[in-house]
């Protein structure tokens, strides 16, 4: 009996028999009542430092003899619990999960993820049962219509978190039914949106909505060089934005091409081969797609023709003749200067007046 993992209660009780002493007489000469030792003896109370000290007084083997019993006793109650071993499995998990996912990221997106006990939530997220397939899935991930930038570190694994969390915090928002009829409309509203720049990325959520889009703002993880993606959810096209740059120009440009992702590869009636298509702004392997977002921005944003006579007429580029032509064509000045600029290379460094009506606000 000495070598099994039992309550060493049990083993004072053979003492005691063994001296042929009462549980009265033992309890009067330690100084404890009755009905605790009566419940040590029956493995209902644990053995404490004052309990085993008395006991070493009494006669009953040295202190830390009860104490190494006792905490061997439940060493082995703890690892045979069904809690605890569920415990120890799911922070063993957790641990592992560290190492292939941003763990911290999810911690500030308020969706219930905190600490072991909200592994299941992770699977959720990426749509999994268990933490094999959560590693077969990250494994296996291989952004077709995503390209690494010789300008930016990029963690595969971290895309694929940004991805999904974007996937997860838009499934079951409802929004009106989508119509590829509603186009032209929809591009209106947005750019009177950005002319008017008021609440920008509330309004910009309200008109998506509004034509059956879904949209969100979601901020990136680390070595996580993606501006945004548009995909399907569910029966409605989506589109999530990370912000990169706190720019309007930036914004709008960003915007209109994941818009230009919907309307002529997603949703096109000639192009089922894109509907479960995962895109990101600088596709490789996918430069005719990328470069056709890239146009439907740039010309939706403002009119090539009228760009063109803009660029005709005008030798420089001062911030009088912007702001003249942004008001004669309702197109705010960020979003010319910011076409300007990336036309003509040598103005992005030039100190404007634009700049500061180009910031995006954020809340």
């Amino acid at each position: 009996m000495e070598n099994e993992i039992i309550h060493p209660g049990f083993l004072l009780d053979n003492m005691l028999n063994d001296k042929d002493l009462s549980q009265r007489d033992l309890a009067a000469r330690i100084d404890i009542a009755h009905s605790l030792l009566n419940n040590i003896l029956k493995g209902n109370r644990n053995i404490n430092v004052n309990i085993a000290i008395s006991l070493e007084s009494a006669g009953f083997k040295a202190a830390d003899y009860w104490l190494t019993k006792q905490m061997r006793y439940n060493l082995h109650v703890a690892q045979n619990d069904e809690e605890v071993i569920r415990k120890k499995k799911a922070i063993e998990i957790w641990n592992k999960m560290e190492n292939i996912l941003p763990l911290s990221y999810f911690k500030k997106q308020d969706i219930g993820i905190s600490s072991s006990d909200d592994i299941d939530k992770i699977y959720e997220v990426y749509g999994v049962k268990d933490f094999e397939s959560l590693n077969d899935k990250i494994n296996n991930f291989n952004p077709t219509y995503f390209r690494k930038s010789s300008k930016f570190i990029e963690n595969k694994n971290n895309v694929l978190a940004w991805s999904l969390l974007a996937e997860y915090k838009l499934k079951g928002e409802k929004v009106k039914t989508f119509s590829r009829k509603n186009e032209k409309l929809l591009l209106e509203e947005l750019k009177n949106c950005f002319y008017k720049k008021k609440d920008v990325i509330n309004d910009t959520k309200t008109i998506l909505k509004k034509y059956g889009i879904k949209f969100i703002v979601l901020t990136r993880p680390s070595q996580t060089p993606v501006d945004g993606k548009s995909f399907m959810s569910e029966k409605n096209p989506a589109i999530a934005l990370s912000l990169k740059y706190k720019r309007l120009d930036n914004f709008a440009f960003t915007l209109f091409h994941e818009v230009g992702h919907i309307f002529e590869h997603l949703t096109h009636p000639s192009k089922p081969e894109y509907r479960g298509a995962q895109f990101f702004v600088n596709s490789s392997n996918t430069e005719l797609v990328e470069f056709e977002a890239d146009k439907y921005a740039s010309n939706n944003l403002i009119d090539p023709d009228l760009f063109n006579d803009f660029i005709a007429l005008n030798e420089d580029y001062t911030d009088d003749i912007i702001l003249d032509f942004s008001k004669k064509n309702k197109i705010h000045p960020g979003i010319v200067r910011g076409r300007v600029c990336h036309e003509n290379n040598e103005y992005y460094r030039k100190r404007s007046s634009i700049t500061a009506m180009n910031k995006l606000e954020i809340d």
